[in-house]
This record gives structure tokens, sequence and C-alpha cells, in this order.
């Protein structure tokens, strides 16, 4: 989840306890407030109907024990009620309120209701006054539902404008991580810019991202001089040490026996070329060393690369299948290494078929890509070391002597640098073959 998403539901989600909190504590509260207004009214009418008793005001109540009186108004929502008590009750003269809901002409009626016992003309009676409480009942749904709608309003409304201030915040941040750090593919392409902000943290952030690439910058280039000095300092003996082998060679009265100790050790004299030539190569491709200004037509250089390999598919009389159809032209890329790429994958699977097996090229256009499939019958690939076959120095054939594990790992330098795909598709078991699948991505 993204970090502007997760601020803006944070505060929309605390914002939301809040609000959900006040929402439910408002009807209580009302409620009480309402409670304690209609308590303050029923006890002013009790004093005041208190000293009408005491006057003799209410004349309807008789001296013997079974008069009752009672008092409506037309809607039914105020009342005062006097009836005779049989006997004393232990709280004699205080006052009791609570809510009562009372059949006044066969309709059920919510009152709040206050009652106290006196004695008149030396009767024992209980006063009871009445408020009706229906319509606050009906006024705290109201303020429920009123408050339901407007939270969830409030919360839309906070979603919304937290967002947008949080994009508007996060915007530095994103300045630096796509001008430093997404679209910066080797370090020497990185330049120190400022970014344009307010916020501390990020002006924080992108120095120390500033210094760090810098430190990174020293370090390949470093790295680049190392190896090219390293490769250099190695390629000079080896040729010398080369060209004396050959001239000792050469000349007449040399044993058999030295000629091919010699004759060994100029084998891994080219062998050592070739590995230091190798990551002399992998090295300029991954220090950007390469320009990528040109416009190949895989189709054509498929062929030329067939064209390359026919006597080694010759000698050991394998058959090569292509069919191409689409679009194959692919840019900007570098000719040269695409060119390496493919006469790898291929080269590599004319070494491990079988002999009188078959080798298909298929290319095939999509929406996206351009796949070039190179599929072999050969000895295969067991599928648990297809993610190390671009390992350097991994072999998996400990009988393969000439091979020393860069091949593939060039091609995927290759394709790394032209941000081409490369899918593995091997046989569960030896003897089954292996497929690579290459997807060269449409320029937009």
């Amino acid at each position: 989840m993204k970090l502007q998403l997760k601020f803006a539901l944070y505060n929309a989600l605390s914002k939301a306890i809040i609000i959900l909190a006040f929402g439910l504590a408002l009807p209580v509260v009302i409620e009480q407030v309402v409670y304690n207004h209609v308590d303050d009214r029923l006890n002013a009418r009790l004093d005041k109907m208190t000293l009408m008793i005491e006057r003799g005001g209410v004349n309807e109540i008789a001296l013997d024990q079974d008069c009752s009186f009672s008092s409506y108004n037309i809607f039914k929502e105020e009342y005062v009620a006097i009836s005779p008590l049989s006997r004393m009750p232990d709280d004699f003269g205080k006052i009791h309120i609570n809510n009562s809901e009372r059949n006044i002409e066969n309709e059920i009626l919510k009152h709040r209701v206050l009652s106290q016992a006196f004695i008149y003309d030396n009767q024992l009676y209980n006063l009871e006054i009445g408020e009706g409480i229906s319509s606050l009942d009906h006024l705290t749904d109201t303020i429920r539902e009123f408050t339901l709608r407007m939270m969830l309003i409030i919360i839309l409304i906070f979603i919304f404008l937290d967002f947008g201030f949080v994009q508007i915040l996060l915007r530095p941040f994103r300045k630096i991580t796509s001008q430093k750090l997404r679209n910066i593919r080797h370090p020497e392409n990185f330049v120190p810019m400022p970014i344009q902000t307010s916020t501390t943290e990020f002006i924080e952030l992108n120095q120390e991202i500033n210094e760090m690439m810098k430190k990174i910058q020293l370090a390949f280039r470093s790295e680049r001089e190392f190896i090219t000095n390293v490769s250099h300092e190695l390629l000079t003996p080896v040729s010398i040490l080369r060209n004396r082998i050959e001239n000792l060679m050469n000349e007449s009265g040399i044993p058999n026996e030295v000629l091919s100790q010699l004759a060994e050790s100029q084998k891994t004299l080219s062998r050592l070329t070739r590995v230091v030539r190798a990551f002399l190569y992998i090295s300029k491709i991954e220090n950007d060393q390469y320009l990528k200004n040109e416009s190949v037509n895989l189709h054509e250089l498929t062929i030329d690369v067939i064209s390359e390999v026919e006597e080694r598919l010759e000698e050991k009389q394998i058959k090569l299948e292509k069919n191409f159809s689409g679009d194959a032209d692919f840019y900007p890329c570098n000719k040269s290494l695409i060119h390496t790429l493919i006469f790898n994958i291929i080269a590599n699977a004319i070494k491990y078929s079988l002999p009188d097996s078959k080798i298909s090229v298929t290319g095939v256009e999509s929406n996206s890509s351009y796949k070039i499939s190179i599929a072999d019958e050969g000895v295969g690939i067991e599928e648990q070391n297809i993610p190390h076959i671009f390992d350097r120095f991994r072999r998996f054939r400990p009988d393969d002597t000439m091979s020393f594990g860069l091949g593939l790992p060039i091609v995927k330098t290759i394709a790394e640098f032209h941000g081409i795909s490369i899918e593995v598709i091997g046989g569960k078991a030896r003897l089954k073959g292996t497929e690579f699948i290459i997807g060269f991505p449409k320029s937009q």
C-alpha cells in the first residue's frame, strides 16, 4: 500500500473514530439534557400543585379513601393524577422521577413521571405529574440518523482532502525517486540536482542520496579502471608468452614430449585470454560503454548468426528450422551486442544438442514485444538448475572442460542492458531439450 494512501486512511480513520464517538455520545447527552429540563419543569409543577392542594384548590378530591383525580391536556402529553393510598410508604414525602408507559384512553404513551405521597385532610394520597417524552425518542433517532449521514459525508470529505494534501506533501519524494533512483540506470548518468521542498526530512533524504550516489560513482569508476587495467596487464604478458611458446614450437630439434607440453600451455593461455576478454566485455556493458543508437531487424540478424554456425551444424548433423512472422525490427540497440546475444544462445544450443537432432528458431510478434524462441533437442537442463544458469563460472556438466560458464552471463548482461526478457524452459529430466524465449520490447 502506498504511503499517501496510508496517510489518508489513517487521518480519515482517526477522524471517523472521533466523529463516531461524538455521534454516539450526542444523543445520550441530548437525552440527559432534555430529561433534566423535563425534571425541572415537573418539580416546578409539583410546587405549584402542592400549593394548590394546601389552599384547597382541588375541590374534586373527596374526604374518603376511594376518591381519585386525573387531568390531561388535549394532546395527552401532560397529565396530573391523584389517587388514594392504602398505607404509608416507607419513603413518604420523597420525590420519585422515572419513565413510564401509560394507557391513556386506549393509547400507550411514554411519559416522564414525577410521583410523591402526601396527606390531605388526614387522608393519604399519591400525586403523579407526567409529561410525554415520546417525541424525545423520535428526536434521538433523528439525531442518530443525521449524525451517521454527516459522519459519512465528513469522512469522505476528509479522505478526499487528506489524499490531496498527502499528494502535495509527497511531491518532492516522488521527484527524488523518479529523478534520482527509478530513472537512473547507471550511476554515471546521475546528476545531483536540488529538490524544491520545505520539508526537512526530504531535504535530508535528497542530500543523503546525492552523497551516496557520488560514492557509488567513484566506486564504479574505480572498478571500471581496475578491470580495464587488470585486463590489459594480464593480456599483455599472456600475448608475450603465447608468442614465445609459438616461437619455441617452430624451432627444430624439440622433442615431441616437449612439443605436447608446449601445446597444452598454448591452450591454457588461450583459455585465459578468453576469460579475461569475457570479463572485460561484461564490464564494458555493465558500465554503459556501448552506445544504443542502432536499429536491427531480428530476422535478418538471426539469419546472419545461423550462417556463421553452419559448419558446427553440419559437424553434428543438426537440422535447424526457422520461422519468423510479424515486424521484427528492434531499436534503439547496439547491433553488435544483439548479435552476440543471439549467437551465444544458438551456439549453446548446438553445443549441447545431440547428433542428428533438431533446433527450432521461431519469431512471433505480440502486443508489447517480439519474441524469439530457440529450442533444441539436447541434453537439457534439470529444473532445479534453471535459476542458476546465468551465474558466472557456474557449470552443471563437470565433463565440459572447455566451458568457463561465461557465455550465458554475457547473454544476461546484454539482455539487461537492452531491457530484454529471457525465459528458460527446461525438461524435468535430462535429454528433454531446452528452450530459450527472448522477449524484445517494442519501442514506445
